[in-house]
């Protein structure tokens, strides 16, 4: 393996050096303390060996009495972090794609945002269209990612929105629609955006069913059907993002 730190090979030698003279452990006490042999302990000290196994540096961190992010020097991971780990390592491939996608655009909007003291009348705000379109549905396993600039009281809880690219969903809503989508579960009676396992986009209304969770075709074109587990839900749609003329209230 690669012991990468800040984006350079980090080495692993000078490290081990400085972490036995912190401790004051010889080469022949670590030899002893782990079971490793004196000269592959000297050939990682050396930078012979760049890449050791992972399960050989952590039988030496253990030995030093430190973590590996310790020996490191990196920052441990916070129970925020572990848990979203946790979640991504669950999801399948498409779950995970559209994951990695949120986070890519919400780095690029939070990097776009003004200081808390500014007084800026705009925000920038991610916009997904797809390249692709299936009838009613739109298959988003391809898109595009644009970020356009929205008045920052207009859906200020929208996360990002959708492009559509079809009219089969007329008369709720029609082709090139910006749709404001917030990364929320929706409330019964609500329309959001939900995601099949084939990276396939349904509008749906959220209701019940014989006490099961339904969705609810909102035109003649969709199909409705029960929310089954390889089924994720992208948001709730806010409404539709009316740019050309934002002194007009948004229409929800």
């Amino acid at each position: 393996m690669r012991w990468v730190y800040m984006g350079d090979y980090y080495d692993i030698g000078y490290r081990l050096k400085d972490v036995m003279a912190e401790k004051g452990v010889t080469i022949s006490q670590l030899a002893d303390m782990t079971g490793i042999s004196e000269d592959t302990i000297k050939a990682i000290r050396s930078g012979k060996t760049k890449s050791p196994g992972i399960q050989l540096m952590i039988s030496i961190a253990d030995a030093l009495g430190c973590t590996m992010d310790g020996f490191l020097h990196r920052q441990s991971l916070t129970h925020e972090e572990l848990y979203l780990l946790s979640k991504f390592r669950t999801l399948n491939i498409h779950g995970k794609n559209m994951v990695m996608l949120m986070a890519d655009s919400e780095d690029h909007m939070q990097r776009q945002l003004p200081g808390r003291n500014s007084t800026a009348s705009t925000r920038k705000i991610p916009c997904i269209s797809s390249t692709h379109t299936l009838a009613s549905n739109t298959d988003y396993s391809t898109h595009a990612t644009e970020f356009i600039d929205m008045p920052a009281d207009y859906f200020p809880t929208a996360d990002y929105c959708l492009r559509l690219t079809t009219n089969m969903l007329h008369p709720i809503y029609m082709k090139d629609d910006l749709l404001a989508v917030e990364k929320d579960f929706p409330r019964l009676g609500d329309i959001a955006v939900f995601l099949n396992e084939d990276g396939v986009e349904m509008i749906r209304k959220y209701t019940e069913r014989d006490g099961s969770p339904y969705l609810e075709a909102v035109s003649r074109c969709d199909k409705s059907i029960y929310l089954t587990s390889d089924i994720i839900c992208l948001g709730t749609i806010l409404g539709i993002i009316r740019l050309q003329d934002t002194r007009m209230p948004p229409i929800s």
